[in-house]
C-alpha cells in the first residue's frame, strides 16, 4: 500500500466549487434517517492488496451484523489520481459514503467542507475514548472532529544490517556521525552502493532534521502564520540535509524527486545502504526485490546532539463525505474498519501502527527489527502546520521541495531560504 499524502484542493480550484449537501448534513442522515441502503461505497486511497483486503473483508463482516441488508463497495483509488476524483466527487455530488484521507489533509477537506460534522456520533462510540488524542486532533477543526484516525506511521532510517557489519559501522545517532556512516560504506563498495538517499521532494522526511536541529516550518503569531525557514537552527537543517547530495554522499539523481521515485527501489535492490521511510514500505521493497529483506534493519533518524528528535506524523484517517445520503451507516461502517481489533490486524499485516494509546503501550512491536526503532520514534512526532493552506504550500506549491532542489543545485542556502520563508509565510495566510 502506497503511504503518499492526498493532494487536496488548490486555493484556486477550491473557490470554483459550490458545495450543497445532499444529505448527511452534520450528524443527521436527511430524509432518509431509519432506512437501510442497500449499498454504501468507500474510497480507500492508493492500489488493492491482499492484506488490506483481508481486513476489509473482517470489517465489512463486523459491519453487516448491524446492517444485514447493507452491502459495501470498496473502491481503491491510486495517490495520483486522488484529487481529480475528490475534486470531480465535490464538483458533482456523486461522492463516497467514506473516505481515506492522509492525516495532514483532514484539516484542508473539513475547510472545503467536504467532509461531515461527526463530533456526536464520535462521542457515542465506545472504543472511541482510547484514540491517540494527538492523531485524533489532526481530524478536528473548531472543536469539532471531522475524521477518525485509522492508521498511523512513522518514518526511520532504513539500513543494510550486512553492510554497517562488514565495513565496521554502527547505527548512527548524530549527524556526524550519519556522515561518517555514509562515507565509510559508499568508500569501501567503491562507489557501487551510495551511503544514503536523500531526495528533495520529501517535506516529511526532512522535517526530522529540521525538528531535530530545534527548527519549525511555521508557527502562529498575532493570530497568523509566521515562516520559520529562516532561523539559524533552520538553515543548519537545510545545510546539513542539501549537504548530503552536495558532498557525494547521496546521489544527484534524486534531486527532483521523492523516496518513492528511485530511493525505495535502489535500496530494495542494494545500490544504497541507508534510506528514509517507513516500517510500512517493507511489503513494497519485496515486490521489487527479496534479495537483501533478511538483512535490512532501522534506526530513529539522527539528530545534532544524539537524542530521539521529532518525526513526522504520518498516518490515514477515516471520514464521512458530506455529500452522503446515508451517514449513520457510513459512520458504522467506518468504526468497523477503525475497531481496535480490525486496525491492530491491519496495523500488523502492513507494519503500522494502531491509533489506540492502551494498544500502543504494550509493547507488543518492540522486539521488530523495523518496527521496533519506528515504535521508539513514535514517543515523539510533529505534524505539519495546522492550516487548511499546508496542501497548499506543500502539495501544489511544493515550497519546501523546491528550496531544497535549489541549494542542492548550487543556490545559495540564505538566497533559497528567504524566498522560500516568503513563500510559505504569503500561502499559509492566503484566504
Amino acid at each position: 500500500m502506497k503511504f503518499s499524502k492526498l493532494a487536496a484542493l488548490g486555493a484556486g480550484a477550491a473557490l470554483a466549487f459550490s458545495l450543497s449537501a445532499c444529505g448527511g448534513d452534520g450528524d443527521g442522515d436527511g430524509g432518509n434517517a431509519g432506512r437501510e441502503p442497500a449499498k454504501i461505497t468507500a474510497w480507500f486511497m492508493g492500489a488493492a492488496n491482499e492484506p488490506q483486503d483481508k481486513v476489509l473483508a473482517q470489517a465489512k463482516a463486523d459491519f453487516r451484523q448491524k446492517h444485514p441488508k447493507t452491502d459495501v463497495e470498496v473502491v481503491y483509488v491510486p495517490w495520483p489520481d486522488a484529487t481529480k476524483k475528490l475534486q470531480d466527487a465535490l464538483n458533482t455530488g456523486q461522492g463516497p459514503d467514506v473516505v481515506e484521507i492522509g492525516n495532514d489533509q483532514a484539516v484542508t477537506w473539513a475547510g472545503q467542507d467536504a467532509l461531515a460534522d461527526i463530533t456526536k456520533r464520535f462521542a457515542g462510540w465506545s472504543e472511541g475514548k482510547d484514540v491517540v488524542k494527538g492523531s485524533l486532533e489532526l481530524g478536528q477543526v473548531d472543536g469539532k472532529t471531522y475524521a477518525v484516525p485509522w492508521y498511523a506511521g512513522v518514518r526511520v532510517v532504513w539500513y543494510r544490517k550486512d553492510l554497517f557489519a562488514e565495513h565496521g559501522v554502527q547505527p548512527p545517532k548524530t549527524w556526524d556521525e550519519l556522515k561518517t556512516a555514509a562515507k565509510r560504506i559508499q568508500d569501501a563498495e567503491g562507489g557501487d552502493v551510495a551511503g544514503i538517499a536523500a531526495p528533495s521532494d520529501f517535506t516529511n522526511g526532512f522535517a526530522s532534521f529540521l525538528w531535530g536541529a530545534g527548527g519549525e516550518i511555521a508557527v502562529q503569531e498575532g493570530g497568523k502564520w509566521a515562516g520559520k525557514l529562516d532561523t539559524p537552527e533552520s538553515k543548519k537543517a537545510v545545510e546539513y540535509y542539501t549537504g548530503l547530495v552536495k558532498d557525494g554522499l547521496a546521489p544527484k539523481k534524486y534531486i527532483g524527486v521523492n523516496e518513492l521515485a528511485g530511493p525505495q527501489r535502489d535500496f530494495a535492490n542494494g545500490k544504497v545502504a541507508m534510506y528514509i521511510d517507513g516500517a510500512w514500505t517493507l511489503p513494497q521493497i519485496e515486490k521489487i526485490s527479496k534479495k537483501h529483506t533478511a538483512q535490512m534493519g532501522a534506526f530513529t533518524i539522527p539528530t545534532p546532539t544524539g537524542q530521539v528528535g521529532p518525526a513526522f506524523a504520518g498516518g490515514s484517517h477515516l471520514a464521512v463525505w458530506k455529500d452522503s445520503k446515508h451517514a449513520a451507516a457510513a459512520f458504522d461502517y467506518l468504526t468497523s474498519v477503525t475497531s481496535k481489533k480490525n486496525a491492530k490486524a491491519f496495523a500488523d499485516e502492513l507494519k503500522f501502527f494502531p491509533q489506540f494509546s492502551d494498544l500502543l503501550s504494550g509493547g507488543a512491536y518492540a522486539g521488530d527489527p523495523i518496527q521496533g526503532p519506528a515504535a521508539a520514534q513514535m514517543a515523539n512526532v510533529k505534524g505539519a502546520p495546522k492550516t487548511p493552506n499546508w496542501t497548499e504550500a506543500d502539495q501544489n506549491k511544493k515550497i519546501i521541495p523546491t528550496m531544497l532542489k535549489e541549494v542542492m543545485n548550487g543556490t545559495p542556502v540564505d538566497q533559497a531560504v528567504a524566498k522560500a520563508n516568503k513563500d510559505l509565510t504569503d500561502t499559509l495566510n492566503q484566504g
